[in-house]
């Protein structure tokens, strides 16, 4: 139904019906411009008209929205209004926070996004209200401890995100232009960072001198959150919202060691029983360790408690290179330190990790050179070179 039949009908319209055309005001109101097509000139022509049939002197039946018709009428004259602020307010909108506003609504969280902008909650915050002051309405509400989008936040949003993102690729293909190399940031945990990155990167580097590499530390759960870098390495099962993605490795964990250890007990260890004597060296809060024992059939779980806890699987690798325990490692992570005999497997039993170690980037990152030359390599170091051309050929399918 159109407001202009809205308007000559005399029972007071749902709210329902009113709903999609407030939403296409709000969107006129977020790209409006000096040079507006004529329909959208019509549709502001076709709401005036609903709103003067409201002001007509009958009394309503029928009312299936609930709210008296003056205060739908004030509702709805509140947002036309609001269309008509001057465009010399929005030539003064204060583009840095539109970022911080993306960041908001990406995470539903002040604090996670402060967190990524290196920012202060209350700067946030106060980013935010200049930004809707300047637009003329509330883009978030609260829940909980969290924010949510409201109407007009959501519809805000999906335009931001879209605009960020094309300017990101511009500002790249720009920077980049006649390059063959340039800047490339990298985003992983410790743990990949120690346990591959650090052991192979020099290969690249030495194959590809014009691509200078920026390695960037990051809790993994963060890592495909992170906007401005080029590629991130994490561990996870895949499909992250927006981003390409594909496999390097699947994760299996198992016991590994230095020799040095079996000299400072006085025995190999060779059965599961050994381990009683050795410390057991914990990444977590040590469920790892009980899923492996209970696995391989350890008949008393109790009695391997000698442990020791660190919060960076990297840092537990170090400790089982240097001699003071037994960590449960992925073969990613400790097949040079294995083929170099700093490490032995003395079980060739493993688990399941539930996940696998990948690679993850933006479309627009994809498309940049030195991201691909990257991506090459690393791929091809993994046996996976081929996801790299599938997704290149057909980056719909991504």
């Amino acid at each position: 139904m159109t407001p202009r039949e809205l308007a000559t009908q005399r029972e007071l319209p749902s709210i329902e019906a009113l709903q999609p055309w407030i939403k296409r005001l709000l969107e006129w109101r977020l790209v409006q411009s000096a040079e507006r097509t004529q329909a959208t000139r019509y549709e502001k022509a076709e709401t005036f008209a609903l709103i003067e049939a409201s002001r007509g002197p009958y009394v309503p039946t029928g009312n299936s929205s609930g709210l008296p018709w003056e205060t739908l009428s004030r509702i709805v004259r509140g947002i036309v209004n609001r269309s008509s602020t001057s465009l010399s307010d929005l030539r003064n909108l204060p583009l840095p926070t539109l970022r911080t506003f993306e960041a908001t609504a990406r995470h539903q969280s002040l604090s996670k996004a402060a967190a990524e902008l290196h920012l202060t909650d209350s700067a946030v915050s106060h980013q935010l209200r200049r930004l809707e002051s300047a637009l003329g309405y509330d883009l978030f509400s609260k829940a909980g401890r969290g924010v949510v989008l409201t109407e007009a936040g959501e519809v805000f949003a999906k335009t931001v995100a879209t605009a960020l993102q094309d300017i990101f690729a511009a500002a790249l293909r720009l920077s980049e232009a006649g390059q063959e190399g340039g800047k490339l940031d990298i985003a992983c945990p410790p743990m990949f960072a120690s346990g591959w990155l650090a052991k192979h990167l020099k290969d690249f580097c030495q194959d590809h001198p014009s691509v200078e590499c920026h390695i960037r530390l990051s809790e993994n759960q963060r890592v495909h959150e992170i906007a401005d870098i080029d590629i991130g390495i994490l561990f996870g099962s895949g499909g992250w919202p927006d981003k390409w993605s594909t496999l390097l490795a699947p994760v299996n964990i198992t016991p590994v060691c230095s020799p040095m250890l079996f000299n400072r007990i006085g025995k190999t260890i060779t059965k599961v029983l050994d381990l009683r004597d050795a410390m057991l060296l914990h990444w977590d809060d040590g469920s790892e360790w009980r899923r492996w024992l209970a696995e391989a059939g350890a008949q008393d779980p109790l009695i391997y408690s000698r442990g020791l806890y660190c919060s960076d699987l990297g840092m537990a690798i170090d400790l089982a290179i240097n001699g003071t325990g037994v960590a449960l490692v992925s073969d990613t992570l400790s097949a040079s330190d294995l083929t170099a005999g700093t490490l032995v497997a003395p079980f060739p039993f493993s688990i399941d990790a539930f996940g696998g170690w990948h690679v993850v980037c933006s479309p627009a990152s994809l498309q940049r050179s030195s991201t691909r030359l990257f991506l090459r390599w690393l791929l091809g170091r993994f046996g996976r070179g081929a996801a790299l051309d599938t997704a290149l050929a057909h980056p719909a399918d991504e």
